[in-house]
């Protein structure tokens, strides 16, 4: 009778939890992002999943204003200051003070 009722549960959650990722539907702006040093990168975007938000990492003159030596800047920098961030928001701003957010993914 307990194996019976343990198996009724199994069968049970995995239609539930089957059920449940199939309700989610993919929109024009559902997308993939880029992982890098083991941080994921939102550029002009947020996550939808929820998050922490552990601080800001703000630079100013760097050497190249190309986006690439920006970006890994902001991220050695994140590494750095919120060793337990595990992705980061990127913020550009054309006066030329650049910044991220820290983030933790629940």
């Amino acid at each position: 009778m307990k194996n019976l009722l343990l198996l009724f549960l199994g069968i049970a959650a995995i239609f539930f939890l089957g059920f449940q990722l199939s309700n989610y539907i993919v929109k024009p702006s559902t997308a993939e992002v880029t992982q890098i040093n083991d941080l994921l990168i939102f550029t002009d975007s947020r996550p939808i999943t929820p998050f922490d938000s552990l601080g800001t990492v703000e630079i100013g003159f760097v050497t190249g204003t190309q986006y690439e030596s920006i970006r890994n800047n902001l991220i050695k920098r994140t590494k750095e200051k919120f060793p337990h961030a595990n992705a980061i928001i990127l913020k550009f701003d054309k006066k030329g003070i650049d910044k991220c957010e820290a983030i933790k993914l629940k």
